[in-house]
């Protein structure tokens, strides 16, 4: 069984409240993780609705999208080629070529595989369109093209990848053809700038990788040719491939591949082999936007951004076997054994966020995303000490990313180790104002009783972020232990109001409800938390108190928290019920 993994997993799905309560005019009025993809976050909340965090049924949806998408794939080689056997052998390589685990595999690439199925729907549209000129069907077109860009906003490439259709099928660009594009260009010119803003706000736009131009190029260059290197022979598959050194062999790869790429485009048009030009430049297009010309995110190229961008190159294959002249069936069934026995092998990675992260770290042992992220999943899996290691490697070798430190002093807020955590946050906070790092502090302070510290913290975080949920809780702690019982009530309503499924929130409130002596409320606090966490031996045990100031039974909440040998219900269980 595959789980999810903490990248952008929580925050797309298991812990986005959007999601979770189906509350739709959320999902189209937010982005998530430097994306606006309001109709994949639909469907996640679809099957939230029916599977809840069962990550087989998360799964389940990206495995049937992606076979959807290999019959769409088998469709569009039909129509354009005319030929079986290349529509066949298109679809084989998209549905098992090993580069295509990560855009399956990865619950929240989701937005991946469906924006490709609106993509491809679009394109057989139009193709109808040519033919027949109904309105219905450009409209259609246009439609579909939104929905795709409503899914994953790198579909806006899709109006040039119909002009090269437009040139393989009548071999040549007439005037029409262009002006029925311009619709569609505006579109994506809309949705260029919600991602770029949405990329802005979320941080995820890359300045520590704003190389000059020339070797912007020159890196682009030497991405395509790893792709094609990992087409060809996907060995040594990583979910990180990070940028190299920038030296003169880069320089030199990236710029003769890209003169390779340019003398064979023109030598196709001057020979008018538009079928080849049309394969070539449907990969081109498709993986143009992923080049990092403009940097995002922290790697040069991943096995994702060639989920698109594979079916030109499964066509090129699929023309190269017919060229040889020998009987197809063969290399059929080769390619199918091949590809499926490598992608067996490829997925046993994404087992989890561990053999994931340990996975890059084989190939880069010294990579900081791999280092902070196997970290944190260590500290969710209580290996601490492991998690120390890790966190330690990574403060090590990016002593100028902030993201390892504020990690290590989560981890040692949780284990209880407030000092520590505070100055490992101002190693952090000198390097990036991190929202979370103030709450995370905020929450340090708070742990040695520093109250005004704490709440200075929690209220600098909220002037920067309304909706920081941990700023409010707290507060609501601080207040509650100052005795400012409505200050600390108005803020556990709000953290409640926020999150609705966390019973810390619940049972922190409960105690101000007691407090305040209104034990029916507390009692209602307490139950509710319960029953989101059956194991908060702490919550059973203010249930007896609660049920004591009401007069009624306590035992049987006692006696479960004395089960998990907390001292105060033992000695409750032993006064009230022996």
């Amino acid at each position: 069984m595959f789980g999810h993994i903490s990248w952008d997993d929580p925050e797309m799905i298991f812990k986005n409240s959007y999601v979770k309560n189906g509350e739709f005019m959320g999902l189209f009025s937010h982005h998530f993780v430097g994306n606006y993809i309001p109709i994949t976050m639909i469907f996640h909340s679809i099957i939230w609705f029916f599977f809840e965090a069962n990550d087989f049924g998360h799964h389940l949806l990206n495995i049937s999208i992606h076979l959807i998408n290999g019959y769409l794939v088998y469709q569009l080689g039909k129509i354009l080629f005319k030929k079986e056997f290349i529509a066949t052998i298109g679809m084989a390589i998209f549905l098992l070529h090993p580069l295509q685990i990560e855009s399956v595999a990865w619950i929240s690439e989701l937005k991946n595989c469906l924006s490709t199925s609106f993509y491809l729907i679009a394109t057989l549209f139009y193709l109808k369109y040519l033919i027949t000129f109904k309105m219905k069907n450009y409209i259609a077109v246009i439609v579909l093209f939104i929905a795709s860009c409503l899914s994953k906003p790198s579909a806006i490439i899709f109006p040039l990848i119909l002009l090269i259709i437009d040139v393989f099928i009548k071999n040549k660009i007439e005037y029409k053809q262009i002006l029925n594009k311009i619709p569609l260009f505006f579109i994506s010119i809309v949705f260029g700038i919600i991602n770029f803003k949405t990329q802005s706000a979320d941080l995820f736009i890359n300045h520590a990788h704003e190389f000059p131009f020339y070797q912007r190029i020159a890196f682009a260059g030497f991405a395509l040719f790893k792709y094609l290197i990992l087409f060809l022979f996907p060995y040594q598959q990583s979910v990180i491939y990070p940028y190299p050194n920038y030296h003169f062999s880069i320089f030199l790869i990236g710029y003769l591949i890209i003169a390779i790429i340019v003398f064979l485009l023109i030598y196709l048009l001057k020979n008018k082999k538009y079928s080849w030009l049309f394969m070539i430049l449907f990969s081109l297009i498709n993986i143009v936007l992923v080049l990092q010309i403009i940097p995002f995110g922290e790697v040069l190229y991943a096995d994702r951004y060639m989920y698109v961008p594979l079916i030109g190159l499964a066509w090129l294959v699929a023309h190269l076997i017919l060229k040889l002249n020998t009987k197809p069936a063969y290399f059929t069934i080769t390619i199918s054994i091949t590809f499926s026995l490598l992608t067996f092998l490829r997925a046993n990675a994404w087992k989890n966020g561990l053999t994931l992260y340990e996975d890059i770290l084989k190939k880069y042992p010294d990579n900081f995303v791999a280092l902070n992220s196997v970290g944190v999943e260590c500290m969710y899996l209580n290996q601490d000490k492991k998690a120390l290691d890790y966190l330690n490697r990574a403060t090590l070798v990016a002593p100028k990313n902030y993201k390892g430190f504020y990690n290590r002093a989560l981890l040692y807020l949780k284990n209880q180790q407030p000092k520590l955590a505070i100055v490992s946050l101002n190693q952090s906070l000198t390097l990036f104002p991190y929202i979370k790092a103030y709450s995370a502090r905020a929450s340090a302070y708070y742990q040695i009783s520093d109250y005004s510290k704490a709440i200075n913290d929690a209220n600098y975080a909220l002037s920067l972020e309304k909706n920081n949920i941990k700023a409010h809780f707290v507060l609501g702690n601080c207040y509650s232990d100052l005795n400012k019982l409505d200050q600390a009530l108005d803020f556990f309503n709000i953290c409640i109001t926020l999150d609705k499924d966390e019973s810390d929130f619940y049972f922190k409130r409960a105690i101000v409800f007691g407090k305040k002596q209104n034990f029916k409320a507390c009692l209602n606090d307490l139950i509710v938390c319960t029953n989101l966490n059956s194991q908060y031996y702490q919550a059973f045990y203010w249930m007896g108190v609660a049920k004591i100031n009401l007069k009624q039974n306590p035992c049987e909440d006692f006696k479960k928290a004395a089960q998990h040998n907390y001292e105060p219900a033992i000695k409750a269980y032993n006064s009230y019920c022996i």
